[in-house]
């Protein structure tokens, strides 16, 4: 399991107004005074509970991976079959980074990230695909799919086409969350694990 740093009130409140401050002038134009206004407390509070604009970033990268991951498990939790778990997770999935859209384009232009986030993402990766993997196994069990399967090709084949498919239809050709067919992909995948 990854480990997740407790997080108050008040770190989640200042992680927030960093994400609306960074959303709106991108990292390098973010300062921590705006940061701090943006939350309704002093700079200098900003900085008891992180020591630079830097650190600040990479903890809201931190805990926006930890809240996909735990959503992701909860939408895989709430199907009762694979086909609602695979559409649960395409709908999570789209609806996560359409709410994150704003921050992602950020992430994204950050170049240099420390070794700590890069082990944090690497790890939360392999928790997620653990997730998947035993969506398979269980759906084996129950004979929902082919019995040869391999499990972590299956779970990186459903993993890369949800992915594909939401960051197609958020970013490449954006269009209402309501207009996108979820059940569509997952009819794909599903006859692939057939």
């Amino acid at each position: 399991m990854i480990p997740t740093a407790s997080r108050g009130g008040k770190q989640i409140e200042i992680m927030n107004a960093a994400i609306r401050v960074f959303s709106k002038h991108g990292f390098d134009g973010a300062k921590m005074e705006y940061i701090a206004k943006e939350a309704g407390i002093g700079k200098g509070t900003v900085y008891e509970y992180f020591k630079s604009k830097y650190s600040l970033f990479e903890e809201i990268l931190k805990y926006s991976v930890d809240q996909y991951r735990l959503g992701l498990k909860q939408s895989i939790d709430n199907g009762q079959t694979t086909e609602e778990k695979i559409l649960n997770c395409s709908r999570f999935n789209t609806q996560f980074l359409n709410n994150h859209m704003d921050f992602v384009h950020i992430a994204m232009q950050v170049k240099i990230l420390s070794e700590d986030i890069r082990h944090h993402h690497i790890a939360a990766q392999s928790v997620i695909i653990e997730y998947y993997k035993e969506m398979i196994k269980g759906a084996k069990d129950k004979g929902e799919v082919r019995s040869d399967l391999d499990e972590e090709l299956a779970a990186c084949c459903i993993i890369g086409t949800l992915d594909q498919f939401c960051k197609q239809r958020i970013f490449l050709d954006p269009r209402p969350l309501d207009d996108i067919d979820h059940q569509a992909i997952v009819d794909v995948v599903i006859r692939g694990l057939r």
